[in-house]
């Protein structure tokens, strides 16, 4: 039964970095049993005891163009606040959150931080490996989908959604509520999408968070991501339609 599985891994270069800190956690303990059953599944599994060696060693791993995926196994709140470092440093990135609660709350909440996927502290070495694979598989699609567009250079998410790429290559990382905004925009009807539309997706994309009436200011959302743009050294190809919504006027 290992056979397929070590073949399948083969075919990624991928290494696996796992955050367990020197805790008494549930999941620290779970996916510290979990790494010799990993590397017996083919992945090149390295353990990083802080916060400061994980970062080093995805920097390290990135810049030899190696696919890095990142199991977090912490604390709750840990996680979220790696995870959302990560995210915004190293786009790229997988992320496989081990999480402490089987709770919905708790999964939002790293999903939202920046996460790709959760499993629970009670979840298998298959199971894990399972989900490892399918983020490789993931992560080997958006760096083919980066490559075509080199060739054909259009506005696009990346990322699952957290990148903007303009046609000029620059990658502007986006936050939870302009990922929510630009989603609903860019695949809405010739790009064109109303108030009402786009401040249900943005309120969406924060369920569980209380601050769910100040997200839904789209003129301030709009204002601050055309800013970030600029400072990307990019134009954002959003139009305000009066009294009615915005449309994205970009080549996708």
């Amino acid at each position: 039964m290992n056979e397929p599985a070590l073949h399948k891994a083969k075919v990624f270069p991928a290494v696996v970095l796992l955050y367990a800190p020197r805790s008494t956690s549930g999941a620290t303990f779970a996916a510290k049993a979990h790494a010799t059953e990993l590397q017996a599944h083919g992945f090149h599994v390295q353990q990083c005891a802080d916060v400061p060696s994980l970062y080093t060693a995805t920097q390290k791993e990135l810049s030899q163009a190696a696919v890095v995926v990142v199991v977090l196994a912490a604390p709750h709140a840990e996680i979220c606040t790696v995870s959302a470092h990560l995210r915004m440093l190293h786009p790229a990135v997988g992320i496989l959150a081990v999480a402490d609660s089987q709770t919905e709350i708790t999964a939002i909440q790293l999903l939202q931080s920046g996460a790709d996927a959760v499993v629970p502290m009670v979840a298998s070495a298959p199971l894990m490996a399972a989900m490892l694979f399918r983020l490789l598989w993931r992560l080997d699609m958006s760096a083919a989908l980066r490559s075509s567009a080199q060739s054909n250079p259009v506005w696009a998410l990346s990322e699952q959604g957290w990148i903007l790429s303009s046609p000029n290559s620059q990658r502007i990382p986006l936050t939870t509520g302009e990922r929510a905004f630009l989603l609903a925009l860019m695949t809405a009807p010739n790009q064109r999408a109303s108030h009402a539309q786009l401040t249900e997706a943005v309120n969406e994309a924060y369920v569980g968070e209380a601050s769910n009436a100040m997200q839904s200011r789209l003129s301030v959302l709009v204002s601050r991501l055309r800013r970030k743009c600029m400072e990307h050294g990019a134009r954002l190809p959003v139009k305000s339609v009066h009294n009615w919504g915005y449309m994205f006027t970009g080549q996708l």
